[in-house]
């Protein structure tokens, strides 16, 4: 067993790791391999509580911050197994029901297929793409078939997940940084601007939403089952041209699935089956602490160089300085390293420890102390330490998505040159950036992109949730901007925040310490003029009356009576809430010219009635 044993935690901080680690993985940075994550913190709860309210609960999707959807049926979790031995004491419950039923044994047939590791979600019979969400509710995410996703049910309902063909992004995407194939699905669907790097891809028919009814399936008996348990698997994942977590092994019998039913977390007719990666062992040669946006300094390993599932891995993660000390990690200490998901390498055991534990006392980039926050350091000097100011800058930039030219290497030469915050870099001229080193041609186009990212039109929400404000990702800026405007955030209380659904007292409270610590060079930011897309607010749309009040309305097409984004500013002003896609819950598609047919097809289907510029116009009038 690994020396990080759960079992001398408290269940309050098992679970809130849990907790952390499930959040982490199903927003595509996962921080623990799902093999870790199931056979020693999950087993761990299992074995200490195994009526805990967490195990009952459904592994949540995150919140795109689009339309709420309610299934027709739960989405529910998957009961898993790791050995033949688990997947016979399934066959004898499914079997001990089939007994109670009188149905014969030799009448249930069991079918596999691959269990798909990308975004999970349903297409409905309304012609809507949900996601998950926490299992009765998911985001409507439809938009992203106009965005280019391929919908491989070709009109038929039923579960799936996003997902990009393995071959495509190991060619085209892996090398460029990207860690699995599951973020830039997740990525696709989380953004209006789809990112450079996944045009292609888009463009390539690579990213598809795949139905597991589509699938190609072994189909046997509960004897075939166990007799070529490993062999099945081996058949049904190779098989399988997209990224994969597993078999889903379900039985077929309808009447025996009826009476078998589901627990609130898991339907008892099917199990998944999975298997431990390949792991090797190696030795430790350093530490390097890494110091992060929020000035968490967190632990790589430098390993004696191993090939592991394809690829050279020369450095580990170790999540965190409680991991290190806990493990008893240094110069020496052998490891034993599997690639989670063939991708991020990760410890699974430590064989041999280190003879004295490396941590560090002060932060690599600035020399300050360090500080311990539960089981992490953190550097406090938030204000000048250069790592923070590069991982914030770039966090902003990257979140804003309207800005080229400010990537790593280029706020890196900025800090390093004094140009250390949003606000000296956005009143800085060519010859400041000369002066830091870039060239003249390169000052030109930082200037360029630095006025074209104030003048180009943003949403609210992206803008603020650049600032890196913590529980302020994207979603939640747009539901907190729901409810107030951006400049109301200076006054806002906890006390207001936890009156809006889905905010608690914890993370309140970090949203009003991020606000203030943050609010100064958010006003700053503001004051250069920022084209924001203002979040209708919830309260203004009930109380204006205009043609349009309380309607949502999707504009398409080249408008001529003004630009596409000064129509949605007065619609929203009008009271209208705008759609970006149009979906059942549209009541209004304004056409301009040279509209897709497909949009209007699918209006068309919905019952939504569609109106021309003019009319629009007159009908406002």
């Amino acid at each position: 067993m690994t020396k990080q044993d759960p079992k001398l935690w408290k269940t309050s901080k098992l679970v809130s790791f849990l907790e952390e680690a499930s959040l982490a993985y199903r927003n595509g940075s996962p921080i623990i391999d799902d093999d870790t994550y199931d056979h020693i913190f999950l087993a761990e709860l299992q074995r200490r509580d195994p009526e805990h309210s967490f195990l009952k609960k459904i592994e949540e999707e995150p919140d795109f911050g689009t339309g709420r959807l309610k299934h027709s049926e739960p989405m529910l979790s998957i009961e898993k197994s790791y050995s033949v031995e688990e997947t016979q004491k399934w066959v004898n419950r499914v079997l001990k029901e089939a007994n109670k039923q009188a149905i014969d044994k030799d009448g249930i047939r069991v079918i596999a297929t691959a269990k798909l590791d990308g975004l999970a979600a349903v297409y409905r019979e309304d012609g809507l793409l949900a996601t998950r969400g926490d299992g009765t509710h998911g985001n409507d995410i439809t938009s992203c078939f106009d965005k280019g996703v391929v919908n491989i049910a070709e009109g038929i309902p039923g579960v799936g997940e996003l997902v990009m063909t393995t071959d495509y992004f190991e060619k085209n995407l892996k090398q460029l940084g990207y860690a699995h194939p599951r973020n830039i699905c997740v990525g696709v669907v989380n953004s209006d601007e789809v990112n450079e790097d996944f045009i292609e891809a888009l463009k390539d028919g690579a990213v598809r939403f795949v139905p597991y009814s589509t699938m190609d399936r072994w189909e046997g008996s509960f004897d075939n089952l166990i007799e070529n348990h490993e062999q099945i698997q081996q058949q049904v994942l190779e098989s399988c041209q997209y990224p994969t977590d597993g078999v889903v092994v379900e039985i077929t019998h309808g009447l025996l699935k009826t009476q078998l039913g589901s627990t609130s977390h898991h339907h008892r007719w099917q199990i998944a089956l999975k298997q431990r990666s390949a792991t090797k062992q190696t030795t430790i040669i350093d530490i390097v602490w890494q110091t992060k946006r929020t000035g968490r300094v967190t632990p790589v390993l430098e390993v004696e160089s191993i090939e592991l599932s394809g690829a050279n891995v020369s450095r580990v993660t170790a999540h965190h300085a409680g991991n290190v000390k806990a493990l008893q990690l240094g110069k020496g200490a052998v490891i034993s390293v599997e690639r989670s998901g063939e991708v991020i390498p990760k410890i699974v055991d430590v064989l041999k420890t280190a003879s004295s534990i490396q941590i560090a006392k002060t932060c690599s980039s600035c020399g300050q102390d360090l500080s311990w926050q539960r089981d992490f350091l953190v550097c406090t000097n938030h204000s000048s330490c250069p790592a923070q100011m590069e991982n914030t800058l770039e966090h902003f930039f990257k979140i804003h998505g309207q800005v080229d030219g400010f990537g790593s290497k280029s706020i890196e030469k900025l800090v390093a040159g004094g140009i250390d915050t949003l606000e000296k870099i956005y009143s800085s001229n060519e010859d400041d950036f000369i002066n830091v080193g870039f060239g003249p041609g390169q000052s030109k186009n930082l200037r360029r992109e630095l006025d074209r990212s104030i003048s180009v039109d943003t949403e609210d929400w992206r803008f603020l949730g650049a600032f890196g404000i913590p529980q302020l990702g994207r979603g939640d800026s747009r539901r907190l901007l729901q409810h107030f405007s951006i400049a109301d955030l200076a006054k806002i209380t906890q006390e207001e925040i936890m009156e809006i659904e889905g905010f608690a007292e914890i993370s309140s409270a970090d949203i009003i310490q991020g606000l203030s610590k943050r609010w100064s060079t958010i006003h700053n930011m503001l004051g250069l003029g920022f084209n924001l897309i203002e979040t209708p607010l919830i309260s203004e749309a009930a109380a204006v009356e205009s043609p349009i009040s309380g309607m949502r309305v999707v504009f398409s097409g080249k408008m001529i009576s003004g630009s596409r984004s000064e129509m949605k500013k007065n619609a929203q002003a009008l009271g209208a809430q705008v759609q970006s896609s149009v979906s059942s819950k549209t009541d209004m598609l304004i056409c301009g010219e040279k509209v897709g047919p497909t949009k209007i097809a699918k209006a068309e289907k919905l019952g939504i009635r569609i109106i021309k510029e003019e009319d629009y116009n007159l009908l406002l009038k």
